[in-house]
């Protein structure tokens, strides 16, 4: 089986997976994705022992990276957290996936790629999962992006 996991780190952890065989979720496209989040409270060693629960042999940690802007308004008050646990996976990847590293992507590539209205026509958009649909964007980003997957842009035709 194969196996990719895509996160939004941060105070609430959104996380996506895709996999090649069916997951068991009624429906397509969601035979084989699935999402969730974590958190807000503190989940390090949940979200590392979550990482070791989704292992498979051909396994992928697909996460958003940090970005610090010092000037940029929006972001006042920023939150360091999302470091820490880029980190936890970081870690699980170097102890668990024998030398392979966490591949990191940039909101600033996932967002305006893989917008809500994108997620919406592929039949993979849920409202009030904010964290989980970011981590739904680079991973979709990551399978079209880096494993060829055109197939998923035909719904986007439309657009």
């Amino acid at each position: 089986m194969k196996r990719i996991v895509a996160l939004d780190p941060g105070g609430t952890t959104g996380w996506a997976y895709w996999q090649d065989e069916a997951t068991g979720h009624a429906g397509a496209p969601w035979d084989h994705f699935n999402i969730g989040q974590i958190g807000p409270e503190e989940h390090h060693l949940e979200l590392y022992n979550w990482l070791g629960h989704l292992q498979v042999h051909d396994y992928t940690v697909v996460c958003e990276s940090f970005e610090f802007r010092q000037h940029d308004g929006e972001r006042a008050g920023i939150s360091l957290i999302s470091k820490e646990y880029i980190g936890v996976a970081k870690l699980f990847a170097a102890e668990r996936m024998n030398g392979k590293r966490v591949v990191e992507q940039t909101a600033g590539q996932a967002k305006p790629f893989v917008t809500n209205d994108k997620l919406k026509v592929m039949g993979l958009y849920i409202p009030g999962k904010k964290h989980a649909m970011d981590a739904m964007r680079h991973l979709v980003l990551y399978l079209i992006t880096r494993e060829g997957r055109k197939d998923l842009v035909q719904s986007w035709r439309n657009l």
